[in-house]
């Protein structure tokens, strides 16, 4: 039994939120109390968007004593792929760098990570996949960014890239994830999930060379 809201990025969600939850209960005929844990995902992604959903996963868990499951967005991206021996899911990060992960994909739909998430220019990550003959390509840089990886792929000429875009919901991929996750075991309390940022925040980074005012440096350190 799966369901769930689109709605447009820029959209301002945390003022609905909890009333959209309560709509999709009701509509299940059910009640938060029912839920035997919550899934949210951890990013990476926009800094300002994972403290939202974090915060309300975490609230609702730690008020009804379940756990919680944590999936990223690039797992939720590889899983949309489908199976694949190797995918290299992406996500936009800031100033055209993406965030990145290989991943395989069994034929359960199941991400296995093969290396850590990173960030860089979709450049430097197509020179860091050289070796890999047979490779997929998915997520929103990977389709804005298709005429540099089928660039690169005629250059080397022995490989075998593909670009694979989804028209699914990321909300019901990164659900199904977690189902999975859960019934395997990996929930955790509410305490103890952490957000995938990969790289500092934008603020972080200014903050480091010096570039925010003062009242903003001590409002951050009193966080």
């Amino acid at each position: 039994m799966l369901r769930s809201i689109s709605a447009l990025a820029e959209e301002k969600r945390s003022d609905r939120l909890w009333s959209e939850v309560q709509s999709l209960l009701a509509g299940l005929g059910l009640t938060i109390a029912d839920l035997d844990a919550f899934a949210v995902c951890v990013g990476p992604g926009g800094f300002t968007g994972l403290r939202v959903g974090m915060a309300a996963a975490k609230g609702f868990a730690v008020a009804l004593n379940k756990p919680i499951v944590g999936v990223t967005s690039l797992e939720a991206a590889a899983f949309a792929a489908g199976p694949a021996p190797a995918t290299y899911a992406m996500v936009n990060a800031y100033k055209n760098e993406v965030y990145s992960q290989l991943f395989a994909v069994g034929s359960d739909g199941f991400p296995v990570a093969l290396n850590d998430p990173q960030i860089s220019t979709l450049e430097d990550l197509l020179e860091r996949a050289t070796d890999l003959k047979q490779l997929i390509f998915t997520g929103d840089p990977a389709e804005t960014g298709a005429e540099i990886i089928e660039r690169s792929a005629g250059a080397l000429g022995y490989v075998s890239w593909v670009i694979k875009g989804s028209g699914h919901c990321v909300a019901e991929d990164i659900a199904q994830i977690a189902l999975v996750k859960y019934e395997r075991g990996e929930a955790e309390p509410a305490d103890s999930l952490k957000a995938c940022y990969v790289g500092p925040a934008e603020a972080e980074i200014k903050l480091s060379l010096g570039l925010l005012g003062s009242k903003i440096k001590r409002s951050m350190k009193s966080e």
